[in-house]
């Protein structure tokens, strides 16, 4: 029979004030264990797990998630960089108002400002054959939404593929991560869909089932167990 967790050492706040304990016991230990996957050294490292939970957390607008799951990443070792570019990955996922606040809470929790250079763009020749040349060679065909803006908003599909490119490729926090990133917070959307696809990335870039499933797992404390059922599926959709 497996030990108790260590609940006092976790990272959840309503575990380490007794809270949850105090109304039911079995609960908290439930929760308990499920936090000893996100929260320790597993398949994947303490602080990415905390950082894709402060990701999600962002999302879903749960501010003091966000603050406390991102603060406990850097204790753990994150570094600037790779928050900078878990930035930029939620930016492309969920949008400039998501940014905004996660950068925020980088700028407090790091005592950094990004500094404003002033220099000009470079230029990014690209075009609609080369985005759709792109987006065959990450999925192995094209995917209709895909083929939609090509035909109707190429202008777009070359913006969304400049992004893409630096997010998934090019990010200041590696490929695999940034896959299991969006993985979290697709899970924690219930999003199956997009599990998938992210789950196939991440693979791509190296990951092991055992980070997908954690990976998939840290959509818990942020969305309930709701989140694994989609999670799950995404997974298992995407294995050969």
């Amino acid at each position: 029979m497996s030990e108790n967790a260590e609940h006092e050492s976790l990272g959840s706040q309503v575990l380490i004030s007794g809270e949850i304990a105090a109304k039911s016991e079995k609960f908290a230990e439930g929760y308990a264990r499920m936090r000893d996957v996100t929260d320790r050294d597993g398949a994947l490292p303490a602080w990415a797990k905390a950082l894709f939970m402060a990701s999600a957390a962002a999302v879903k607008g749960h501010d003091g998630l966000l603050f406390r799951e991102l603060l406990r990443s850097k204790e753990l070792g994150l570094s600037l960089n790779d928050a900078r570019g878990a930035a930029l990955t939620v930016f492309i996922s969920r949008g400039e108002g998501v940014y905004a606040k996660f950068t925020s809470v980088v700028n407090e929790i790091f005592s950094d400002e990004i500094v404003i250079t002033g220099d000009p763009i470079p230029s990014y020749p690209i075009d609609r054959e080369s985005c759709l040349e792109y987006f065959e060679g990450y999925f192995g065909f094209i995917p209709p939404y895909v083929q939609l803006m090509a035909d109707e908003a190429p202008r777009a599909l070359e913006g969304y593929v400049l992004m893409r490119e630096f997010s998934l490729a090019e990010n200041l926090l590696d490929a695999k991560n940034v896959e299991l990133l969006l993985v979290t917070v697709n899970a924690a959307e219930f999003s199956s869909r997009f599990v998938n696809v992210h789950a196939n990335g991440a693979r791509k870039a190296g990951a092991t089932e055992a980070e997908i499933v954690e990976s998939v797992i840290c959509a818990i404390p942020v969305s309930g167990v709701a989140s694994w059922l989609p999670g799950a599926d995404g997974i298992m959709e995407g294995r050969s």
